[in-house]
């Protein structure tokens, strides 16, 4: 829309002075006006007034296309009232006149407008010429007058069809657009929150889907024992208590803001910093894992408090660079996902969570990032502050693919108002 206005605020506002300035030159120099030179006199300065408040004064108060609308029914109805007031009752002149808005509109494009009016107005000369002339028909004006028209049909189908095309280009671009709301829906819907989604609609080019490398803060879960699980409960009862966790869990990374890659079997992949840029994404992505934990402890006590066994699950989190995009065989299934080294790490991380007995691990990475947050003062929105934790350094361990022992550190959440506890 921003692009409409630049390109119309200059051509629309001359169009109109150039309406009225013929309007009122008609008026004052007309012969048969109905009017006494001083209504005459105010009649001009009332339609130059006018069109300064409406070109100048009315967009402070209305959006643009507003302005525009008033235009159009201004002039169309200020035209042929004009015309009569200065006597002319020449039939053809207004066929001709509602003939140009009618070319006009319909064109939805300058050029065309012109051209076709163009042939009508010279049209219209010819037949005027030949009742003056040809056949010595008796006109009430002079053939130089009649002729004077002409210049006042272009001006004003150039008028419309500017009108025209401005309405026809901004349908395009609302069309376009619409369009490109329903693409960004249709592709980002199922991985990230409504908020987020309208997001990327207000600002489309946000919503890069070809690759780039990015720095985020992956986060791995996955279920203690499912595979146990599955074979002592029914695949009904496998199935329904699955779906609730993953319900649950969800719902907490959308809260957060994170975009969800992904479920494989039981387990989740999430991560933060695309497809929109988050310069808090390891705050973000912590505080989920903290909050799905919350969530998952609620679960625990209803599956219990039913006689069904409850799940515990292992997070990890690490924060690194990867390439991020749609993925996938082109026309066939492409998904928003992230590859890398680091998305390995990432999972590597949550196995720890095994290995280590701990529910919650994250990498040095990413503790690193958060030590600055723990120390900071709570704040009203409790944005840029992490309290009331635990980050514990872990011993150094081999990992796959990694040639190097990684380093890692157990995160745990903490009673409120208990003091954080952060290993060096």
């Amino acid at each position: 829309m921003a692009d409409l206005w630049e390109r119309y605020r200059k051509p629309i506002p001359v169009l109109q002075w150039l309406v009225v300035i013929v309007l009122s030159a008609h008026a004052l120099v007309s012969s048969h006006s109905s009017l006494t030179t001083g209504q005459t006199q105010a009649f001009v300065l009332a339609l130059v007034g006018g069109n300064l408040l409406l070109l100048y004064g009315l967009p402070r108060i209305i959006p643009w296309t507003g302005v525009l609308a008033i235009l159009v029914v201004f002039d169309s109805l200020l035209v042929p009232v004009t015309l009569y007031a200065t006597g002319i009752s020449d039939t053809s002149l207004y066929v001709v006149y509602f003939g140009i808005i009618m070319i006009a509109g319909a064109a939805g494009n300058l050029t065309r407008a012109v051209v076709l009016a163009t042939v009508m107005c010279v049209a219209y000369g010819a037949v005027e010429f030949g009742r003056l002339t040809l056949l010595h028909e008796d006109v009430s004006d002079h053939l130089g007058t009649i002729l004077l028209r002409v210049p006042f049909f272009l001006a004003m189908t150039a008028y419309y069809g500017a009108m025209g095309e401005f309405a026809k280009q901004e349908r395009v671009a609302r069309e376009k657009q619409e369009r490109q709301a329903q693409e960004i829906r249709r592709i980002f819907s199922c991985y990230v929150s409504p908020r987020i989604v309208e997001e990327m609609i207000k600002d489309p080019s946000k919503a890069t889907l070809g690759g780039q490398r990015k720095e985020l803060t992956m986060l791995f879960a996955d279920l203690f024992g499912f595979t146990s699980f599955t074979e002592k409960h029914s695949p009904e009862e496998v199935v329904s208590q699955l779906n609730e966790y993953l319900g649950a869990m969800t719902e907490a990374v959308f809260q957060w803001d994170g975009t969800l890659d992904k479920f494989i079997g039981d387990g989740i992949v999430a991560y933060w910093g695309a497809p929109l840029d988050q310069p808090d994404h390891v705050e973000l992505a912590v505080k989920c894992a903290l909050h799905m934990q919350k969530q998952l402890a609620e679960l625990q006590e209803k599956w219990k408090a039913e006689g069904r066994v409850p799940f515990k699950a292992g997070i990890g989190i690490h924060t690194g660079e990867v390439v991020v995009g749609n993925i996938g065989a082109e026309g066939k299934k492409m998904d928003y996902t992230m590859i890398g080294d680091h998305v390995n790490l990432a999972a590597r991380v949550q196995e720890l969570t095994r290995e280590f007995g701990c529910s919650l691990v994250i990498s040095e990475e990413t503790a690193a990032r958060l030590r600055d947050l723990i120390g900071k003062h709570e704040r009203y929105d409790n944005r840029g502050h992490l309290g009331h934790v635990s980050l514990r350094k872990l011993p150094p361990v081999k990992v796959k693919g990694k040639a190097q022992p990684v380093v890692v550190y157990a995160l745990e959440s903490l009673e409120r108002g208990e003091i954080s506890i952060v290993d060096a």
